[in-house]
């Protein structure tokens, strides 16, 4: 994660701490001992479909080195009450939710009018984009399209549910407390990548046509964790593929039952997405949702059937140590800072 603050006076030690979380040095999980994938894809992808695959990944590469990030805490003392001009605060609520109450000179883009032209005119090239929504989630999801269009954008953690709970439609709810492990999964490599078909075959119309598909689906990208606590319970769990994208020392202190270790950092490489089945629902955790949103959208971008996990590690099991050393600051975006909000009057 990367705190963005600008023209910082100061900057407390939890934000160093988070920024020491962005680029770390993390290494892969990888071999043999997954029984649910010993047999990899022997199919082959066509020229075309790799060539696509290849521009979306060079494309994610660089977020996922270094996810950004704005506490609401930063976006209320600079952008609301400082005033901050290089700053333009996007909310991804529905029109009706965003009536009744957002941040403050937030700008309404309705999250699945994202990829719509009429919505990209609206976004300057030449300031930071804050991206708001009910829980942060979509805020991600939308945070790593917009950096891959080569916008500036960055997502503010927990959305409403931390800056105002009773705006938020989603807002976050205490963790059930679901068990952890700390044993090694591996993962098979040599699966190859999905075939991804478009009509566009680079630039910024392949990412535009690319996301309006996946979000035009009709499916959720996101997964509560009641529903894959069951998922996990049936037949094995053998129905989902469960990535973890935690640094591998946090993955060793505590992870979701079932899960491998892909860290965040090397997602967008072809040899994690290498590790990945196919035929299976792939549930990605982070630590409370927000990068594995943005890695759930890359992987369904280049075909995979793929899920965030909603609130990640934190909403699965908020007291394990898999939660690493922002444990303390993470449970503290749980905390309802009720700050102020606009609504839309009615006429």
């Amino acid at each position: 994660m990367r705190v963005r603050r600008t023209n910082c006076k100061s900057i407390t030690s939890m934000a160093i701490l988070l920024l020491s979380l962005a680029v770390p040095a993390w290494s892969l999980a990888g071999g043999p001992g997954d029984g649910a994938a010993q047999h990899p894809d022997q199919s082959v992808q066509s020229p075309a479909s790799a060539q696509l695959s290849e521009e979306i990944l060079k494309r994610s590469t660089a977020f996922f080195a270094a996810p950004p990030f704005m506490t609401a805490e930063n976006v209320y003392e600079d952008l609301v009450k400082g005033g901050e001009q290089g700053y333009f605060i996007v909310s991804l609520q529905s029109r009706a939710d965003f009536a009744r109450g957002h941040v403050p000179g937030a700008v309404n883009i309705p999250f699945e009018e994202v990829t719509e032209q009429k919505s990209l005119d609206l976004l300057p090239r030449d300031k930071k984009i804050v991206l708001t929504c009910d829980d942060g989630h979509r805020s991600m999801v939308a945070s790593l399209y917009f950096n891959q269009l080569g916008y500036s954008a960055t997502t503010m953690p927990l959305g409403l549910s931390h800056w105002n709970r009773a705006s938020s439609a989603a807002p976050y709810t205490a963790s059930p407390k679901y068990p952890v492990i700390t044993e090694k999964k591996d993962a098979v490599p040599g699966q190859k990548l999905p075939r991804v078909v478009a009509k566009a075959v680079a630039g910024n119309e392949l990412i535009t046509e690319r996301t309006r598909a996946v979000l035009k689906s009709g499916r959720s990208l996101f997964m509560d964790r009641s529903e894959l606590y069951r998922e996990a319970a049936k037949d094995g769990g053998k129905g989902v593929f469960v990535v973890s994208i935690q640094r591998p020392e946090d993955y060793g202190a505590g992870h979701v039952p079932g899960a491998v270790n892909i860290p965040f950092n090397q997602i967008a490489s072809k040899e994690s997405l290498a590790k990945l089945p196919k035929d299976r629902k792939i549930v990605v955790v982070c630590y409370i949702g927000h990068m594995a949103a943005s890695a759930t959208l890359m992987l369904n971008q280049v075909g995979y059937e793929a899920y965030d996990l909603r609130f990640g590690t934190l909403g699965w099991n908020d007291e394990t140590e898999g939660l690493g050393k922002l444990k303390a600051f993470m449970l503290s975006m749980t905390e309802n800072r009720n700050y102020p909000v606009e609504g839309i009057k009615e006429r």
